[in-house]
């Protein structure tokens, strides 16, 4: 009876062991699956990275541009401000002018000329 009762006690073992080892190998499994998960994790963080690195350099691009065209509007402001000074003193001589200073002018040339600003 000693013998049946070592026999089971052995058989009980041995299943122990077996289950065991079939546990750590499933939790070896589980290890690899999230090492796994946590690599691609980290390769999605980083090209997301290398992404709004490069937004950012096209965003600073293009406020860049657009400090510049704001300049360049402004400078052509200013330029034809100028421009409309310039034009303003001219048509007031040419208003102030006597009327024997007229001379014959053709028509498109009469008709061009008061076109102007």
């Amino acid at each position: 009876m000693l013998n049946k009762i070592g026999l089971v006690v052995v058989g009980v073992l041995v299943i122990a062991v077996i289950m065991q080892y079939q546990y750590a190998s499933h939790l070896k499994e589980m290890v690899a699956i999230e090492r796994q998960a946590a690599e691609n994790a980290q390769q999605r963080t980083q090209e997301a990275r290398q992404q709004t690195l490069e937004v950012m350099d096209e965003w600073e691009a293009a406020e860049q541009r657009h400090r510049m065209a704001e300049a360049d509007v402004k400078a052509l402001q200013e330029e034809m401000a100028e421009q409309a000074e310039s034009y303003g003193a001219l048509r007031q001589r040419i208003q102030r002018a006597p009327a024997s200073d007229d001379g014959p002018v053709s028509p498109v040339l009469r008709d061009a000329l008061e076109r102007l600003p």
